[in-house]
């Protein structure tokens, strides 16, 4: 009997490897080469740290932890360092992580600039940066998105990356699968998923006074990307904005600041993934409107509107 080559047998299908992230999606610690093959990314997992004095950007109470990545030259000339520009979440929710610098830790590069930093053919570059999550998001997953520019803008090069933040789960992970309301329904409540753009609104709630004395309200909005895999389109970037009315004749309030990243089209979800942000208004001193009404926008067009009673936070 004629013995199959090594290295040419091919897993049963019960020995092939499950995949526990979309198609598309890969672990931190494993490699990526961008569509040109001109660079390698190498995202390390997260190691969790102790914040020195020295370190800027971490808020009171939250855990922080840091990271690397290795940047590989594939071409046969000097490149300028790519700008990977990550967006980080955690969760199921897709909240906003924030970065942090400190000693050794010195988050990415200028590399969009008239004298950024250079790799020789072959070369690697390592940047190390911190990433820090509110204290009861240990274990949470923690997602990364990249679209790496360069000094001509991007590259195109969209590539998700997931693994856990340290430390034992401090809550249950939950798993997100939004359920729509029916299409025929065209104003929706707090908590409701819109049909067709996989957009909710949570609950609107009060969140004190502004310097100027008006009260000051602040919900979220939560984007998913129903996409099965990370191949191509339809990827979602996270581009909508709202727009708040309150009363019967439905005035509009005033937001507070902008909806990060709304106008930023590297803020791409991952596949079966979500992105949520948080925004906030202001009403005239002495206004009790009860309910609110949110209208989300993606560059100025109407996508959904949602309406509700505003929570007070004391409850």
């Amino acid at each position: 009997m004629k013995q199959q080559p090594a290295g040419e047998s091919k897993p049963k299908p019960s020995q092939t490897p499950k995949r526990d992230l979309p198609e598309g999606m890969h672990k931190l610690g494993e490699s990526v080469t961008t569509e040109k093959k001109t660079w390698t990314l190498a995202p390390s997992t997260l190691t969790e740290v102790t914040p020195t004095g020295s370190a800027k950007g971490v808020p009171h109470g939250w855990r922080a932890a840091k990271m690397t990545w290795t940047l590989t030259n594939n071409a046969g000339e000097i490149q300028p360092l790519l700008d990977l520009f990550p967006t980080v979440r955690y969760g199921s929710m897709g909240r906003p992580a924030i970065g942090f610098t400190d000693t050794g830790i010195e988050g990415m590069p200028d590399t969009v600039s008239a004298d950024p930093p250079r790799v020789k053919p072959g070369g690697t570059y390592t940047v190390t940066m911190g990433i820090a999550v509110p204290a009861d998001a240990a274990g949470d997953p923690i997602t990364i998105t990249t679209r790496p520019k360069t000094l001509f803008g991007n590259t195109g090069d969209v590539a998700f990356f997931e693994g856990p933040f340290p430390g034992a789960p401090a809550r249950k992970a939950v798993a997100l699968h939004p359920s729509p309301a029916p299409e025929t329904k065209k104003t929706l409540a707090f908590g409701e998923w819109n049909a067709d753009q996989q957009l909710s609104i949570g609950d609107v709630r009060a969140e004190g006074t502004g310097d100027d004395g008006r009260p000051v309200y602040g919900g979220d909005l939560t984007v998913f990307n129903d996409a099965t895999d990370g191949s191509g389109p339809p990827y979602t970037p996270m581009k909508t904005s709202v727009r708040v009315y309150y009363g019967d004749q439905l005035k509009e309030a005033d937001l507070i600041g902008a909806l990060v990243p709304t106008a930023d089209e590297t803020a791409f979800i991952a596949p079966q993934r979500a992105a949520t942000h948080h925004f906030r208004f202001a009403l005239p001193k002495g206004t009790k409107p009860g309910t609110a009404t949110v209208e989300v926008t993606d560059l100025g067009t109407a996508l959904a509107t949602f309406e509700g009673k505003i929570t007070d936070r004391s409850s």
